[in-house]
């Protein structure tokens, strides 16, 4: 991968992300905590839809995609992407028919379901063709279309459904990019013999997607029951907030980094891989650990800016947990779990995701109750940590992914002292100013020196020499 489409990917999922934090933002302010709360019920409904649904195919297609087999495989990808979508839809449609669901709830998660399903197939093909601008312009797209028709969506009604059907919108017109460039495959026919090796590599992904789905919404599910739609609207939304911080450097690593790396390996380059993969183990460690840092000291005053004092207030005491629960899940999801593109290890996700379930559910029942929100941030912190153990102590049997022991522990050291120094700072008697700029300027540097200590500049600062002993 060429440093400038690192720069692309990243770029552009920076550009992505402030717009679905400035989306979530203003769709919170103008609904209120309470009406938020019954969105993200509704939206955490439908990715466990979708996970159950269609997710694993994407992962499916580029587990076994190779270039040279790419028309027939493209085109057998998205009939089973479009048949699966009619068949959740009637499905949903019949069991909401026989347990009386409202009508608009059933069409808000369909049009959710159908709106991610495709822009995630359609953003998948152009990755996997190595097609960065492409991508880069549909990450955008996403962040630009959802804020604008959501916002037009709660203009005309202020309400959970309205924002559904507005945000599925958005992922729609966000796939056409991509979408335009499956004109390449006009008229191939997709082969039977590649639809049944999509479907033998990713029926495990089945059932570990959408287990996965729904041990993340369990703690929502929950603190919805136990202290209701109100606190649930705050807690969901800083939930999201922070998932998406970490999901942008998560996937713009995948992106750049590991969809090379299994090229490489496809095409016998072992070592190529290997060292494209340690470059990638370092960013994600530095990006999870630099991650809890920056949530731990900034993350209220962010969220009491971005959301307002109603907001903030009902989700003090939750950040904390999120930020190293979320440290877990993308090194979890953006590198242990990456084990499944190099062996035959699909199943491994049906493990992890039942014991994210067992753990994260048993410890919501036992602390939600009791502590509320707080206690539904401890049980999803401890199920992402239980998950990233078994990914990554079961994954490395199955295949050795490279690990930088001393990287890890220089990194998480520095990391740690940085916080242990600013938390000094932060002292009677000085201005809050004063402590803000200081912190901010001591966590600048130190990310900085570890990225170079790292040797990952060189995938950001196009021209920039490797250190002479950097691994």
């Amino acid at each position: 991968m060429k440093k400038p489409n690192m720069v692309l990917y990243f770029g552009s999922r920076i550009v992505a992300a402030v717009g679905n934090l400035l989306s979530v933002a203003v769709f919170a302010r103008l609904v209120g905590p309470a009406e938020y709360g019954s969105y993200i019920l509704v939206f955490a409904w439908a990715i466990i839809i979708y996970g159950f649904g269609t997710q694993w195919m994407k992962f499916a297609y580029f587990g076994v995609y190779r270039s040279s087999q790419e028309g027939i495989l493209v085109a057998s990808y998205i009939r089973l992407v479009a048949v699966s979508m009619v068949i959740v839809a009637v499905v949903l449609v019949a069991l909401g028919r026989l347990v009386s669901w409202d009508l608009s709830f059933i069409a808000s998660l369909i049009s959710l379901f159908a709106g991610m399903t495709i822009y995630e197939a359609a953003i998948e093909v152009s990755r996997t063709r190595l097609q960065v601008k492409t991508v880069a312009i549909g990450m955008v797209c996403r962040a630009l279309f959802v804020f604008l028709l959501g916002y037009l969506a709660l203009l005309l009604q202020p309400s959970a459904m309205m924002l559904a059907f507005g945000v599925s919108l958005g992922h729609l017109l966000a796939a056409v990019p991509s979408l335009l460039r499956l004109r390449d495959f006009r008229g191939v026919e997709p082969s039977s013999d590649a639809l049944v090796g999509l479907f033998r590599y990713g029926w495990p992904l089945i059932f570990s997607f959408g287990v996965f789905a729904l041990g993340q919404s369990i703690d929502r599910f929950l603190v919805s029951h136990y202290v209701g739609n109100e606190v649930l609207g705050p807690y969901g939304v800083v939930a999201d907030m922070m998932r998406q911080s970490y999901m942008v450097v998560g996937e713009s690593i995948a992106l750049a980094l590991i969809t090379v790396a299994k090229r490489h390996s496809d095409e016998g380059r072992p070592a190529e891989s290997e060292a494209v993969m340690r470059s990638s183990f370092r960013a994600c460690v530095v990006a999870a650990a630099f991650g809890v840092t920056f949530f731990v000291l900034f993350g209220h005053r962010i969220f009491t800016l971005l959301l307002g004092a109603e907001f903030a207030g009902l989700a003090d005491g939750i950040v904390p947990f999120f930020a190293v629960a979320f440290g877990f899940m993308m090194l979890r999801s953006f590198y242990f779990a990456q084990v499944i593109y190099f062996t035959n290890a699909a199943f491994l996700e049906l493990l992890i995701a039942v014991v994210f379930v067992a753990t994260s559910a048993l410890f919501a029942v036992i602390l939600t109750p009791r502590y509320g929100a707080p206690g539904g941030a401890a049980s999803l912190m401890i199920g992402h940590g239980a998950a990233f153990v078994v990914s990554a102590v079961i994954g490395r049997r199955l295949h050795t992914l490279p690990i930088d022991w001393m990287a890890a522990i220089g990194i998480t050291g520095a990391a740690g002292a940085l916080l242990g120094v600013c938390s000094l700072v932060s002292m009677e008697g000085v201005s809050e100013t004063l402590v803000l700029l200081t912190q901010a300027t001591l966590f600048t540097a130190s990310l900085i020196v570890t990225l170079s200590l790292a040797d990952l500049l060189k995938l950001i600062v196009p021209g920039r020499k490797r250190l002479p002993n950097a691994p």
